[in-house]
This record gives structure tokens, sequence and C-alpha cells, in this order.
């Protein structure tokens, strides 16, 4: 059976969609209410989902290459993975120093979280403006590749369940920035379970269900039934 069109790229590039209602629906909006409490915990939301999500671009040693390693090796190091590796170290610092404000003033924190949120939208740009059209000039079946370049690295860490579910709980609240939350979740959802394989989708697949409403579960299914198969 063939592939899904576009559905394997769009396993990594959906999830820009999540980190990006992270910084723009859930984060900046605590700030401008002086909501502490809730910037921590969609802080603490957003740090868990980004290391597993830079982990598969970066990739782990012995486990995984990554997206930027795999794109250097498929297009003769066209994809530039040491520019992106220096960009994720200074994100890497600002988040850091967001962190490190949670506690101080709301000014402070609100200009540390500026010169993040700076930071991190650029880099998502610059991934999706050289990485994507990489990825779309993959040989088919690309979802091999992505299960032994990038996949591994991801299910290495042991917050992949949040990564998963927050993902799934992100673009089923927000959608994303082409697409209503229904459309959106099953675009994500499908796309991992090409990359993933049947087997492994049925594991994470409680996961998923849990964190969307049922109406968007329901929603989902109707569209590609085979990513629960015993729902209904």
């Amino acid at each position: 059976m063939a592939e899904p069109i576009a559905s394997v790229p769009a396993f990594m590039r959906n999830y820009h969609e999540v980190l990006r209602n992270d910084l723009q629906r859930e984060l900046a909006p605590c700030l401008e209410l002086a909501d502490r409490d809730g910037f921590v915990r969609a802080w603490t939301n957003y740090s868990g989902a980004i290391t597993v999500h830079a982990a598969m671009e970066d990739g782990v040693p012995g486990i995984a290459q990554g997206t930027t390693a795999m794109l250097d090796h498929f297009f003769d190091g066209a994809a530039g993975s040491a520019v992106f590796a220096e960009e994720h170290q200074c994100e890497h610092a600002a988040q850091a120093a967001v962190t490190a404000a949670l506690q101080e003033e709301i000014s402070v924190l609100e200009k540390a979280f500026e010169a993040y949120h700076q930071l991190a939208e650029a880099h998502l740009q610059h991934e999706e403006e050289v990485l994507q059209p990489l990825v779309m000039q993959l040989p088919d079946p690309k979802a091999p590749v992505f299960r032994e370049w990038v996949l591994p690295a991801g299910l290495a860490q042991s917050g992949f369940d949040h990564f998963l579910a927050h993902g799934v709980r992100s673009l089923a609240t927000y959608g994303s920035a082409k697409n209503p939350p229904v459309v959106a979740t099953r675009v994500f959802l499908h796309s991992l379970q090409t990359v993933c394989g049947q087997e492994r989708w049925l594991q994470l697949l409680p996961i998923a269900r849990a964190a969307a409403a049922p109406s968007i579960w329901s929603g989902v299914v109707a569209e590609v039934p085979s990513l629960d198969p015993d729902c209904g």
C-alpha cells in the first residue's frame, strides 16, 4: 500500500504548530494577564515537549542520528546540521534563562520570555524553509527512513508519552495555522502512525485517544478509521 500523500513529512512539521500554539496561545497570554502560575504550568508542558522534539532533530548518540543528519546524508550536506545544532544551543540557553526567571519579578520573566520567543519563532521558520523542502524530496517510501533515523531518538526519551499527549491536546484544542482541530489532529496522528507502523501505533493509541475530546476523536477516526480499529 502506498504511503498517504504528505503524511510522513507532516510528522515533524506539524509539531511546529504545537510549539507555536504553546508560544502564542498559552505562554504569551499568561504573561499578558500576569498569571505566573499559569505560565509555569504551560512552560513545564512546553519544555517537556520540545525536549523530545529537539532530540528527534539532533539525534541521540547510539540510538538514532536525527532529522538534520538524515537530510545531510541524503542531500550531500544541504541541511547544514551544524548550523541547526548551533541554533539549538542558543535556543537552549535562552530557554534556561526563562526557567531561571520563573521566580523573578514578572517584568524579568517577560523580558526573558520575549528573548526566547523571538529565537524560537526564527528557528522554527528557518527549519521550515531549509529542512521541509528536503524532506519532501526524500525517496519513497519515506516512513522507513524516519523510522530508522528519527523516531527512535524520540521514543528513547522518557517524555515521549508527554510529547504525544501534549501534541494531541494542543492540536485538538487550537488546530493549526492551516487546519481546524479535527483536521490538524488527524494529520499529526496519521503521520505518526505511518512513521511508526501499526504495531507501535497500537501501543501509543491509548495516549492519543485520552488526550483528545471525544468529539474531536470521533471526527479524526471518521476520516482515518485505521487510527482506532476498535472505535465504533
